[in-house]
């Protein structure tokens, strides 16, 4: 049976600059997957390329064998690949139903679901997306992704810049939809402790290539490795 997502040797970036060199991964249903690496290395690029938003030069990009490596970017979050990215992409002039209701398909994830897993969002549910908090607002495009029933749940640095509590909320909603095991989920995190407690696997780029991979507790346990490997690790 083919992984969920496999890329092979992929060679990507935006027009004629070249970003990612190369670069093999997979990742199966199910399973938790951290990017990690410095700034300006690739991480979110890896993520865009799997959604079709830069351009591809060569190499393959397979979803449940199936090479979509030509199909429109709507076309795969239809498939099943959701991005939840670092602007959050809500809709300031909808309300935070209106903007799950926009977003919602068929499938496990509806209302009542992202509203238990997001309490806040059902309290605030008729406000406009401009009038969240940026916590909420993280929130609710989290919430929009999930709506939208993905099997592979890409999410880009989804604790950046929030307050230590909204952080903590986000973690314990991470940890219930890992637990749950329904989608594959690849995590894009700078706090890299943070992300090597949340994930099983880590893959850590350098220039557009995969300098470490493994299990995400033998680099969690080798702060020095780690060090090498991103420079000093960010404390969550």
């Amino acid at each position: 049976m083919p992984d969920l997502l496999e890329i092979e040797n992929i060679v990507a970036g935006y027009g004629e600059t070249v970003v990612l060199e190369g670069l093999s991964m997979s990742l199966d249903a199910g399973e938790t997957l951290s990017v990690l690496g410095r700034n300006g290395v690739g991480k979110t690029t890896l993520l865009n390329t799997m959604l079709g938003l830069t351009t591809q030069h060569s190499g393959a990009i397979r979803y449940k064998g199936r090479d979509i490596g030509r199909v429109a970017s709507h076309e795969r979050t239809r498939a099943g690949l959701g991005l939840v990215t670092q602007e959050r992409d809500i809709f300031p002039s909808l309300t935070v139903e209106e903007n799950l209701r926009v977003a919602a398909r068929s499938g496990d994830w509806d209302m009542t679901g992202i509203y238990t897993l997001f309490p806040r969002l059902a309290e605030r549910r008729r406000n406009m997306g401009n009038q969240l908090s940026g916590g909420e607002q993280q929130m609710l495009a989290i919430g929009r992704a999930l709506i939208g029933n993905p099997q592979v749940l890409l999410l880009d640095e989804p604790f950046e810049g929030l307050a230590p509590v909204i952080v903590d909320g986000l973690v314990d909603a991470f940890r219930k939809l890992s637990q749950a095991g329904r989608m594959g989920i690849v995590l894009v995190e700078q706090h890299a402790e943070l992300a090597l407690e949340l994930t099983e696997r880590t893959i850590v780029l350098d220039r557009g290539q995969i300098s470490w991979q493994g299990q995400s507790s033998v680099l969690l346990d080798d702060p020095e490795q780690l060090a090498r490997l991103i420079g000093l690790a960010a404390e969550p």
